[in-house]
C-alpha cells in the first residue's frame, strides 16, 4: 500500500479516534432512552471518518475506490439513524412504528442501492476521474441525482434533530441545560460542517471538511457525558409520561374542547382512528358522550361506568378535576379514566367465596356435631353391653367408621381452607395444568396432551382442579392410558375440555358426582373442583360416553379467556 503526504493526515485519524471513544461511552450507557440508536449512529460515523482518512492518504487510485466503496457502507445510513435518534431523545417513541422506520430508511437504502449499482445505472457519479496537484492523488466526480439526495437527506436529518435537541433545550429542568446546551451546540456545529462542504471549493482535492466537525462533535459529547451526565441523568418529557401512564388521561380546555389525549384514554374509549384533539367533548361519540354535562361541570366529580363491550362486562372509573393557577383563575378540566373491570371481577369472585367459605364451615360443623352425636350414642350403649358381645363389636364398628368420617372432614376443611383467600387471577391453562400433573407424579404409561394456549380469570386453586382431575382419573377411570386438556369456542363462549379413555361416568351419575360426600374415596374431589370454579363463575359438567371415558366441560363465561402475552426479551 503506497501513502501520499495528504494534509490534515493525523487530524482525520484523531478525528475518527474521538468518534469511537463517544461510540464506546455510549455503548456503555446503551439501557437508556435513545443511547443505543446514539451509539449505532456514532459506530456509522466512526466508521466512515476512518476509511476517508485511509482514502487521502492513498496514491493508489484502486485504493482510493476501495476505501470509497468501503465509506458508502456506513454513509447512506448515517441520516436514518440520526432521525431515529431524535425520535428517542425527544420522546417521540409513539411516532417510532414498523411503518414509520420503513419510512425513514427508504431514502439511506435508495442512496446505498444506487451508490453501488453506480457502475450500471449511473445515479450516484455520473462519471468520475483521477487527477494530481502538487503530488497529491484526488477524484474528480459529476454528482448524480442520488448524490444531492443524500446531501438533501443529511442536512434536513441534522436540522430536525437540531429542532428537537432545541425545543427540549428550551422546556427542560436548570439541571439539564449545560447538557443539552452541548448538545445544540454538537448539531449546529454538525450542520455547519455539512454545509460547509457542500457550500464552499474544497480547500484541498477530495477534501471533506464535515469529517473533521464530527471530530468536534465527539469532543463535546465525550465532555457533556463526563461533565454534566449526559445520557446518565436523562430528562424525561411530560408528554412522555403523559402518554405512557396506565390511566387514561383527557384534558379539557375551557371550552370543553379536548386538548390532549393519552393513548389509554383512547383504549378505553375505544375511539380509534378517530381525530380527538380540538373536538368538544359532547361531540365525541364514546360512553362519556351522555355524560358530558356532568364532565364540563365547575366541581370535582367522580362515577363508575358498567357496559358490555365485546362480549364481556366493562367497568370504567371516571373522575373529573378542575385545574386551577395559583390565582386559583380556571386552566383546564382533567379527566382520569381507570379500568376497573378486573377489580370488580375480583370484589365479586371474593364476595362468592367468601359465602362458600361460610356455608362449607357451617355444613361441615353441623356435620362433624353429628358425628360426635353418634360417637357419645354408641359409646353409651357400648357401655350397657357386655364385652365382647357380637352387639359390642357392631357399636365400636360404628364409632370407627363416626371417626374416621370426622377425620375426613377435617381433612377436607384443611383443602378448602385456602378457598377465595388469593384474588382471583388471569392463569394460564396449560402452565397450570402440567403444574399439577408434575405434583401429581403420574405413573409412566399415563400420557397428558395439552392443545390449549388460553388464560382464564380464576382462583388461584385452579391447579387444585386439574390435580383432583387427573388424581380422578387415574384412581377411578380403569385402565387410563391418557389425559387430554383442549379448548374450543361456541356461539362466543369458551369451554375447556377434560378428556380421558377410562370407564368414563354412567348416565345416573353424571350430576351426582358433584355433590358433596358423593364418590369412592371421600366424595370430596368434584364437589371442591366445582366450588373452586364457581367463583369466577365457571360451570363443569360431565358429558361422556360411558365405557369411552370422561369428558368434563368447564363452561367460561364471555370475557373471562384471553391469550398469553407474549414476554419481551
Amino acid at each position: 500500500m503506497s501513502f501520499q503526504n495528504y494534509p490534515f493526515f493525523y487530524v482525520f485519524f484523531i478525528s475518527s479516534i474521538i468518534s469511537g471513544l463517544t461510540t464506546y461511552f455510549a455503548w456503555r450507557r446503551r439501557k437508556v432512552r435513545s443511547v443505543h440508536t446514539f451509539s449505532i449512529l456514532m459506530a456509522l460515523v466512526t466508521w466512515w471518518i476512518f476509511f476517508y482518512g485511509c482514502e487521502v492518504v492513498s496514491s493508489s487510485p484502486y485504493l482510493h475506490l476501495t476505501f470509497l466503496r468501503l465509506e458508502y457502507l456506513a454513509i447512506p445510513w448515517i441520516s436514518g439513524f440520526l432521525v431515529l435518534f431524535s425520535l428517542e431523545f425527544g420522546g417521540y417513541e409513539r411516532y417510532i412504528s414498523r411503518k414509520s422506520i420503513i419510512l425513514i430508511f427508504i431514502i439511506p437504502a435508495a442512496v446505498f442501492f444506487s451508490f453501488y449499482t453506480d457502475g450500471i445505472f449511473h445515479l450516484f457519479y455520473q462519471n468520475f476521474s483521477f487527477y494530481e496537484i502538487n503530488g497529491i492523488t484526488g477524484i474528480s466526480v459529476t454528482h448524480g441525482i442520488m448524490y444531492q439526495v443524500l446531501s438533501l437527506a443529511n442536512l434536513l436529518s441534522i436540522f430536525f434533530c437540531f429542532i428537537i435537541i432545541l425545543r427540549f433545550f428550551l422546556y427542560s429542568p436548570g439541571a439539564f441545560k449545560n447538557q443539552l446546551m452541548l448538545a445544540v451546540f454538537s448539531v449546529a456545529i454538525m450542520f455547519i460542517g455539512l454545509s460547509s462542504y457542500y457550500i464552499l471549493p474544497p480547500i484541498l482535492p477530495d477534501f471533506d471538511i464535515s469529517t473533521l466537525f464530527m471530530g468536534v462533535v465527539g469532543f463535546l459529547i465525550i465532555i457533556a457525558i463526563f461533565k454534566f451526565q449526559f445520557f446518565d441523568l436523562v430528562y424525561i418529557p411530560y408528554h412522555s409520561i403523559f402518554e405512557y401512564l396506565h390511566e387514561g388521561v383527557i384534558v379539557l380546555d375551557s371550552k370543553t374542547r379536548v386538548i390532549e389525549i393519552n393513548k389509554n384514554a383512547v383504549s378505553i374509549l375505544g375511539i380509534y382512528g378517530t381525530e380527538i384533539v380540538g373536538k368538544e367533548l359532547k361531540s365525541i361519540n364514546s360512553m362519556l358522550q351522555e355524560y358530558s354535562d356532568t364532565l364540563t361541570g365547575g366541581a370535582y366529580t367522580q362515577f363508575s361506568i358498567e357496559k358490555v363491550q365485546d362480549d364481556r362486562v366493562f367497568c370504567c372509573y371516571v373522575e373529573m378535576y378542575p385545574v386551577c393557577d395559583s390565582r386559583q383563575s380556571f386552566l383546564c378540566r382533567m379527566i382520569i379514566l381507570r379500568d376497573i373491570s378486573d377489580l370488580i371481577k375480583t370484589q365479586k369472585a371474593l364476595s362468592e367465596a367468601g359465602k362458600k367459605l361460610h356455608l362449607l364451615n357451617s355444613i361441615t360443623r353441623h356435620d362433624i356435631i353429628n358425628q360426635t352425636v353418634i360417637i357419645s350414642g354408641y359409646a353409651d350403649l357400648l357401655g350397657n353391653s357386655p364385652p365382647d358381645s357380637p352387639i359390642s363389636l357392631i357399636h365400636l364398628e360404628r364409632i370407627k367408621k363416626a371417626s374416621d368420617s370426622i377425620q375426613k372432614l377435617i381433612h377436607f376443611t384443611a383443602t378448602y381452607q385456602d378457598l377465595g383467600v388469593s384474588n382471583p387471577v388471569w392463569l394460564d391453562v396449560a402452565k397450570v395444568a402440567r403444574k399439577a400433573w408434575d405434583t401429581l407424579h403420574p405413573p409412566d404409561y399415563v400420557t397428558l396432551m395439552i392443545d390449549t394456549d388460553i388464560m382464564i380469570f380464576a382462583d388461584l386453586l385452579l391447579e387444585k382442579v386439574f390435580f383432583n382431575l387427573m388424581d380422578n382419573s387415574i384412581r377411578h377411570g380403569g385402565d387410563v392410558r391418557s389425559i387430554i386438556i383442549s379448548s374450543y369456542e361456541k356461539d362466543g363462549t369458551t369451554i375447556l375440555v377434560y378428556l380421558d379413555d377410562g370407564v368414563g361416568v354412567e348416565q345416573g351419575d353424571k350430576k351426582r358426582i358433584f355433590q358433596r360426600g358423593y364418590g369412592k374415596n371421600n366424595g370430596y374431589g368434584l364437589f371442591l373442583v366445582s366450588e373452586i370454579l364457581s367463583i369466577t363463575k365457571i360451570n363443569i359438567m360431565e358429558t361422556g360416553i360411558f365405557g369411552k371415558g370422561v369428558r368434563f366441560e368447564m363452561i367460561i363465561p364471555p370475557g373471562e379467556t384471553r391469550k398469553p402475552v407474549e414476554e419481551k426479551p
